[in-house]
């Protein structure tokens, strides 16, 4: 017996039901208008907020990201100098991290000499809305940007490099209260009044702070130049290069309680961009993304594996029980005379 009109519906609203239901759950991820969607994979231990190189990366579903040059400020790149990137997101009750994957021949972490740029990706996040300028946003238009920087992790780890590093013969000029003689090192000769000659040091610039505490630096722009270090610092990170390819790791607290910073939340509207210093990639030369959507589930928290096995089971009764009307719908005799 070929069904219905009435038995074809049915069976649509019954999908739709079961296909409504995960997505309430976050079973599934929901459909987006417009635009690529990246899905969050969700934990229910910590997450790798400073380790690439993780096997919880695994369970993440990749995203390829491909990228354009971007042309609209100077100085401009017209030829994207990385043409995809490999993103993996993980989420739990308290904390978001970002593993970003590309191709790059050279390891650039440092800017001390003419002619040297850092290799850096960036990540972008504002709240569902409009899509707003790709390049930092506009003027009621805020982007929180979160920037790695090859440069600054090299520091961590393997120690200030500044002039005196570069070219150690360069000191000629006398700093009062300076420790020792030249060639003096950064921030040990300068202690108390001495750090006062060097103004950068001095008044908190962030690139000239010897002490990092990470190689992820926490920003804030509404605009094309707008683009500004913000007083509180909470994200984290860390990059591994590995024969010719970057992973790094961008993190923060889903909401740090920071108004300047965007909460990571279901449905916010995200974009990459990436420096590549061996292609002389520095400022607004560089290669960017377009906006993707940030998919966290809807409204279901599932840190707590009782919690995910009750939500599946719900799902399944949901299931049966809009087969079994259906079902019963299709089975049920059509009525008539009784005669012929």
């Amino acid at each position: 017996m070929e069904p219905s009109g009435r038995n074809v519906l049915g069976i649509v609203i019954a999908a739709a039901v079961l296909l409504t239901t995960a997505q309430v759950l976050g079973l599934i991820p929901g459909v987006v208008g417009a635009g690529t969607e990246l899905v969050a994979t969700r934990l229910a231990g910590e997450l790798p907020v400073t380790d690439p190189t993780s096997a919880s990366w695994v369970g993440a579903a990749p995203l390829e990201v491909p990228l354009s040059g971007q042309t609209s400020v100077t100085p401009s790149n017209p030829v994207p100098s990385v043409d995809a990137l490999e993103v993996r997101a993980l989420v739990n009750a308290t904390h978001f991290a970002l593993r970003i994957a590309w191709d790059d021949e050279t390891k650039d972490n440092r800017t001390t000499e003419v002619g040297e740029f850092r290799d850096a990706v960036a990540f972008q996040v504002a709240p569902p809305s409009q899509l707003p300028n790709l390049c930092m946003g506009a003027a009621g238009a805020r982007m929180h940007i979160m920037q790695w920087k090859a440069d600054w992790q090299a520091d961590i780890e393997e120690g200030f490099w500044d002039l005196q590093d570069a070219f150690p013969n360069f000191w000629v000029d006398y700093y009062p209260y300076a420790i020792g003689e030249p060639p003096y090192t950064v921030p040990d000769a300068f202690p108390e009044n001495a750090s006062v000659y060097l103004v950068g040091y001095e008044v908190g610039n962030p690139f000239s702070q010897p002490l990092k505490v990470s190689p992820v630096e926490d920003a804030v722009a509404d605009g094309f130049y707008t683009i500004a270090t913000q007083p509180n610092q909470s994200a984290l990170g860390r990059g591994v290069w590995d024969a010719g390819r970057w992973s790094v790791v961008i993190s923060r607290l889903r909401d740090t309680g920071d108004p300047m910073d965007t909460p990571i939340a279901h449905g916010d509207i995200v974009a990459f961009a990436v420096w590549d210093g061996a292609s002389g990639d520095v400022g607004a030369r560089k290669s960017v993304s377009t906006w993707l959507t940030l998919s966290l589930g809807s409204g279901f928290e599932a840190q707590d594996p009782v919690l995910r096995l009750a939500a599946m089971t719900a799902v399944a009764l949901v299931a049966a029980v809009a087969l079994v009307l259906v079902w019963r719908r299709m089975k049920k005799p059509r009525g008539g005379s009784g005669g012929t």
